[in-house]
């Protein structure tokens, strides 16, 4: 496949050609360069967040104002990446 992005990586797509995903429940994981530790660092089992990681769970809480068909039921946010249930109601 010849489909690049930005002129430099082949990115073919992982969508299924079947499904028009304007409905439904997804789950979401985003995971940082390198597996580095952006978000924040966990000491002593509480997770204490960065200034990028305080940005990545406002951008997460701010979604359902952006997209009034989307709705965040969970989201966590890790050291290294973060995890997303969206559920999308039409479009």
């Amino acid at each position: 496949m010849t489909d690049l992005f930005e002129g430099k990586y082949r990115v073919p797509t992982v969508r299924a050609p079947w499904h028009n995903y304007d409905n439904g429940a997804y789950f979401v994981t985003i995971c940082t360069h390198d597996r580095r530790h952006w978000f924040g660092e966990i000491c002593d089992g509480v997770m204490h967040l960065t200034a990028v990681g305080r940005a990545a769970a406002e951008c997460m809480d701010a979604i359902p104002r952006h997209c009034p068909y989307a709705e965040v039921g969970a989201a966590v946010v890790m050291p290294n990446h973060i995890h997303m249930i969206i559920f999308i109601d039409g479009m």
